[in-house]
């Protein structure tokens, strides 16, 4: 039964990328990245051997993808989403496009920011520049959230596995974390809540304390967390957040599962984890009633 209902959720949604008018595709820096940053490479995508799944590598010049609900209603939150890869890789459909167009079904805006990905022998942390991107990203839709009919102080982040780390540090951040390049800078570069699904790197190995960039205090947003125990990634990262957060007193709510492993997005098979989207719009409703 679970499978035949996530079967055709997901019927629905390759539908509507088929039904859908082409979505504005922004660009985030049009005047060039911050400081010259560059790669050597060039940017492709294929499918994963393994799981048929479509990703981005080599991302130098990152994008903005919108997707506005059309059954939205005056006031719904917007969801900025930041897909996974391990700062390798973007899952960039499965943990994008898919979960944008599921929100969108449910009333929610939503965007999909293909992040640059960082040189790992010269960028450190390894997250500057894609703390850089989602800063500018949170910009923009608020810059542009007239013309889309977005309500400036309900902007979220969603991130995904090294997605989440980053939504995390943008959700923590208690600066800019570049100098302003033109009038989208004057906007809020903060997310009004977050969402972390099966999030990675987020304390130190082996502990309950928080890795270097997290600093948790009351003025961090409202958190969401999704992990399954059987997860790679050791749950003690979604943990300490969750307590870091229980201290500041920063309402937070997660949903820990027996099975289900790491980097299924909506595609999980598993009782109960399938419907994780469900319950991350019941708590943005109860967030936004």
């Amino acid at each position: 039964m679970v499978t035949s209902l996530l079967l055709a959720s997901l019927s629905v949604l390759a539908a509507s990328f088929q039904s859908l008018p082409a979505r504005p595709l922004l660009p985030l820096w049009p005047a060039g990245n911050p400081n010259g940053w560059t790669r050597n490479d060039v940017e492709s995508s294929d499918k994963s051997p393994d799981a048929d799944l479509l990703i981005v590598k080599n991302v130098s010049r990152p994008t903005l993808e919108i997707f506005k609900s059309k059954s939205a209603k005056p006031g719904a939150p917007t969801v900025l989403i930041l897909p996974g890869g391990g700062y390798y890789i973007e899952a960039i459909e499965h943990e994008g496009w898919e979960i944008a167009s599921r929100l969108n079904l449910s009333g929610i805006h939503a965007a999909v920011l293909k992040y640059r990905l960082p040189n790992r022998d010269q960028d450190h942390p390894l997250h500057k520049v894609v703390l850089e991107d989602a800063q500018r990203a949170l910009r923009i839709l608020r810059t542009h959230a007239s013309e889309y009919g977005f309500d400036t102080n309900r902007i979220g982040i969603l991130g995904f596995s090294a997605g989440g780390h980053a939504a995390a540090i943008t959700s923590t951040a208690k600066t800019g974390s570049y100098a302003p390049h033109d009038d989208t800078d004057k906007a809020s570069p903060f997310p009004n809540f977050t969402a972390l699904i099966y999030p990675a790197y987020l304390n130190v190995e082996g502990t309950l304390n928080l890795s270097d960039g997290l600093v948790v205090d009351a003025k961090t947003p409202p958190v969401f967390i999704v992990q399954a125990m059987d997860d790679p990634i050791p749950i003690e990262g979604a943990l300490a957040y969750t307590h870091a957060c229980h201290l500041a007193k920063v309402p937070t709510e997660i949903h820990l599962f027996p099975k289900g492993g790491h980097g299924y997005g909506l595609r999980s098979h598993e009782a109960g984890l399938s419907h994780w989207p469900d319950l991350l719009i019941s708590w943005l409703g109860n967030l936004y009633p």
